[in-house]
């Protein structure tokens, strides 16, 4: 794709922005230092606006000079994940047990350097243009708080846009597709109680341990005997915590897990089938079983007239159409109440081929170029 010169003038700026975002990743609601960090350099480019906003995020409003053709929004996600970083990178983490492991730091300095681009060319603004810095994407859902207090609001947007840095897209492209193009998700807790007893007197005991092994067993037959083989679903217990000591009938175990589906149908029959295996459990084991949703994302599914515009914007040059992803985004909040198109950010290249939330992901600064040159284009500077 090519760059505009006032973009690719950006390539020295948005390299220290997300060196520096890198080496302070904060969990969701906790990014205070990312926060400081965003508000300082939005101060220096005097929005119109600039608020803080579901408690660690950032809104900034630039207005149009005159009669906005629109309110456009864009927004990146700002937190990070709980992993140990094994880049070798002189600016790695400098927070232990912490590392932007999914590209969040990408994200935040490709929006503040198009920030920056904003600002220095207001006078020739046709959009009113609202930046959002969203904390918490990572497993808690930071968007639907962010439209809850208003990130769409005052002005009213009229459409997002956001992106993800993907290794699985050459550097240089975008992914995107037309319809539903990242799953809904379904987090959830199973707890099953029993009763404790000595190990040597099991039959005074109610195990949780073997329902527990019971229930996983059974939920392996969800997606692949009552879901049809021409539907997208899939089902993982990811965690379980259970027992003791080696000698002593578990009485709690603790399972953590996770469903991704395309329809609500099928999301709903997969939760269904859930509730059924436990309430069986349940009567065949004397356990108690509680099933709790701990977070849900809606399908991130994106409009034809925003695809449409993105094409024409590239003159389909560099666009790579995708298959749907399993893997959920929040941004799809956003889409239920404005018109948003999301699309991927190339980084993938032989020098760097780690998969997202890898404790060796990295990618090249320049790509992240790629995306402000997207967002100019969408807001027509010239």
């Amino acid at each position: 794709m090519k760059l505009h010169p006032k973009v690719a003038a950006l390539q020295g700026e948005v390299t220290s922005l997300r060196r520096a975002l890198h080496q302070i990743p904060e969990l969701g609601y906790a990014e205070r230092k990312t926060q400081a960090y965003i508000l300082e350099k939005l101060r220096s480019l005097s929005p119109d606006r600039l608020e803080t906003i579901a408690d660690t995020g950032v809104k900034a409003v630039f207005r149009a000079t005159g009669e906005p053709i629109t309110t456009t929004a864009f927004r990146a996600d700002i937190d990070a994940l709980a992993i140990l970083e094994q880049t070798g990178v002189p600016f790695a983490s400098c927070h232990e047990g912490f590392m932007h492991a999914c590209g969040h730091d990408g994200h935040t300095a490709a929006l503040l350097g198009f920030a920056k681009l904003v600002a220095e060319n207001r006078n020739d603004l046709s959009h009113n243009v609202v930046l959002l810095f969203q904390p918490a994407e990572e497993h808690i859902g930071g968007a639907a708080r962010m439209v809850r207090e208003g990130a769409l609001e005052n002005p009213k947007v009229d459409r997002i846009f956001g992106l993800h840095v993907w290794p699985d897209v050459p550097s240089g492209m975008i992914g995107l597709r037309e319809g539903p193009m990242m799953a809904q998700t379904c987090e959830f807790d199973i707890v099953v109680h029993g009763k404790s007893a000595h190990g040597a007197s099991p039959h005074k005991g109610v195990d949780a341990i073997v329902a527990a092994a019971e229930i996983i067993s059974a939920l392996q037959t969800v997606v692949t005997r009552s879901i049809g083989p021409a539907e997208r679903a899939l089902l993982t217990i990811g965690r379980i915590e259970g027992g003791q000591a080696r000698n002593i009938i578990a009485d709690r175990v603790v399972m953590n897990g996770t469903v991704r589906t395309f329809k609500d149908a099928v999301h709903e029959h997969v939760k269904h089938r859930i509730k059924s295996i436990l309430a069986g459990m349940e009567q065949v084991s004397e356990v108690q079983c509680e099933f709790s949703e701990v977070m849900h994302y809606p399908v991130l599914s994106n409009p034809r007239q925003l695809v449409d515009l993105l094409l024409s914007l590239t003159e389909g040059d560099g666009v790579m159409v995708m298959d749907e992803i399993m893997a959920a985004e929040d941004f799809s909040f956003y889409q239920r109440y404005v018109p948003g198109l999301f699309f991927l950010l190339g980084v993938g290249s032989d020098a760097f081929r780690e998969p997202l939330h890898s404790p060796r992901f990295n990618f090249d600064e320049k790509d992240l170029l790629g995306g402000i040159e997207i967002y100019r284009r969408i807001i027509g500077l010239k």
